[in-house]
């Protein structure tokens, strides 16, 4: 399975070099056409960098296979591949008017619902197997902190409204 998530990356990697032919219709060009089909710049820039940053992923999932000597078990390696493509793909539409209505609204809102969730379980899963002890317990001494600081700024913000 490690091949098939490098070739997978490769093909994120490809998709994001094809998008910055419309990234640069878009923001270079002006073109109309391409204005019409990306009524949101920024998110189309922000699907070509994602799609790169998950190829690169992808490598750095196949060199942990490789420096671990292993081969990915299927319920990592699905999850990963899955998240790799659709994770970017999310971006990508919405950076068009498509996803207001009909299948593309429900493909859009699906990949929100599944892709985040599948990639961050390959990613757990990984994180799992191959950190030592104490590197797992300092990533879940930064989730809570980080957990308790979002939850102080959300409680902060409501006493702020209510005042």
């Amino acid at each position: 399975m490690n091949v098939v998530i490098l070739q997978w990356g490769l093909f994120s990697f490809m998709i994001g070099l094809v998008l910055s032919l419309p990234l640069a219709a878009v923001h270079y060009q002006k073109n109309p056409l391409m204005r019409q089909t990306f009524t949101n710049p920024k998110k189309l820039k922000s699907a070509h960098v994602d799609y790169f940053m998950q190829a690169l992923s992808a490598g750095l999932v196949y060199l942990i296979g490789i420096c671990m000597d292993m081969e990915f078990p299927k319920y990592i390696a699905l999850p990963l591949i899955y998240g790799i493509i659709m994770n970017p793909t999310i971006l990508l539409l919405e950076a068009t008017p498509f996803i207001r209505s009909g299948w593309s609204r429900f493909t859009y809102m699906f990949l929100r619902a599944t892709s985040p969730l599948l990639l961050l379980f390959g990613w757990f899963a990984i994180a799992v197997l191959f950190l030592p002890t104490y590197l797992i317990i300092v990533l879940i001494i930064v989730i809570i902190v980080g957990g308790a600081v979002l939850w102080s700024q959300q409680v902060q913000k409501k006493n702020t409204v209510h005042m």
